[in-house]
């Protein structure tokens, strides 16, 4: 009887396991197959919506992209949208909302449900079209699609996938074109800095100068610091530069604080690095030399200069904080 026994209690003792085995491997399985689809279908869905939002939104992006090629100061537009993409794929892990398997977990699902929130927004930004439609500005126009895009991401995605998307469709406000007034305004004031510390600057390294308004005499020449050379595009440029940089290095946010209101101070300095330099090669060389020295090569070379700069602001950083040993850093980027 034993022998019968133990063949007939075999089959209970392997296939059973088995089976639990199986189910709960495929059980375990079906999840992840599951939530890749919903977020490959969420993905699909996401782009019909923008590309949806491009089509209603193609005349803002036709005048955006024509500030972008005829004026020099918003050349960098080009480039905002792609970062800004790239920054959200990037993060594309994180706008999924992996399934609880508690039992509350229709109600986180609930709760982080972004339908309302989302709506909300899509309606901010169509009430700030409509009110850029009817006093005729293009800026509040194209601003309006920061929050219609924001929406979106709310509606599909939920609100904390929102919040860790924000940045990146708040950082697409570098791509819109300032205003005439304001741009004006910002162009006068950086004119009138960028004369007064260049003038400051010859007289104290021994260069006869005196400032008439916005131009610059020397004893062989006068410098004008014209409007197109007041430094807006540099201080535009390099402030979008410094918020990029914030969002894909690993400091804490009083850092990246600093940072990013470095822009401005370095966008002045660079321009007055220009304007000296021209000031000198006035007074060494020839004055066609030195108007070729200030509109061209001290032209390009203003990037860089304030580039080496930001470095120099970062090594400064690294010198005077102390970095917090038992904060994990995950990408190590610094």
């Amino acid at each position: 009887m034993a022998p019968q026994i133990w063949e007939n209690s075999l089959p209970h003792t392997t296939e059973s396991p088995t089976s639990l085995n199986s189910e709960g491997a495929s059980s375990q399985a079906s999840p992840p197959k599951s939530r890749k689809s919903l977020l490959q279908s969420e993905g699909l869905l996401l782009v019909l919506a923008l590309a949806s939002l491009a089509f209603v939104y193609w005349n803002v992006l036709v005048w955006m992209e024509g500030v972008w090629s005829g004026n020099p100061d918003y050349s960098h537009g080009y480039l905002v949208p792609v970062f800004a993409a790239y920054i959200l794929w990037s993060n594309r892990g994180s706008l999924g909302q992996p399934q609880s398997d508690n039992e509350n977990s229709q109600v986180n699902q609930h709760t982080d449900s972004g339908l309302l929130l989302g709506a909300v927004l899509m309606a901010c930004g169509l009430l700030m079209r409509l009110v850029g439609i009817y006093t005729r500005l293009r800026t509040l126009e194209g601003v309006s699609m920061i929050p219609m895009t924001l929406g979106i991401i709310t509606i599909i995605f939920g609100r904390r996938a929102a919040l860790r998307g924000a940045p990146a469709v708040l950082f697409l406000l570098f791509m819109v074109p300032l205003p005439s007034f304001l741009s004006g305004q910002l162009s006068g004031l950086l004119q009138q800095i960028a004369t007064t510390v260049s003038t400051f600057a010859f007289q104290t390294l021994g260069i006869p100068a005196f400032a008439e308004g916005n131009i610059i005499n020397l004893s062989n020449g006068t410098i004008g610091v014209a409007e197109a050379c007041s430094g807006l595009r540099m201080l535009y440029a390099f402030f979008a530069l410094t918020v990029g940089a914030c969002m894909v290095i690993d400091r804490a946010w009083p850092e990246k604080a600093i940072i990013a209101l470095s822009a401005i101070p370095i966008a002045i300095v660079a321009n007055c690095i220009r304007i000296i330099a021209t000031g000198f090669a006035y007074e060494y060389f020839e004055p066609e030399t030195a108007q070729h020295i200030f509109h061209d090569v001290a032209g390009w070379l203003m990037m860089p200069v304030g580039f080496t700069i930001l470095l120099g602001v970062l090594g400064i950083l690294d010198r005077l904080v102390v970095p917090d040993e038992s904060f994990p850093i995950q990408s190590g980027l610094r």
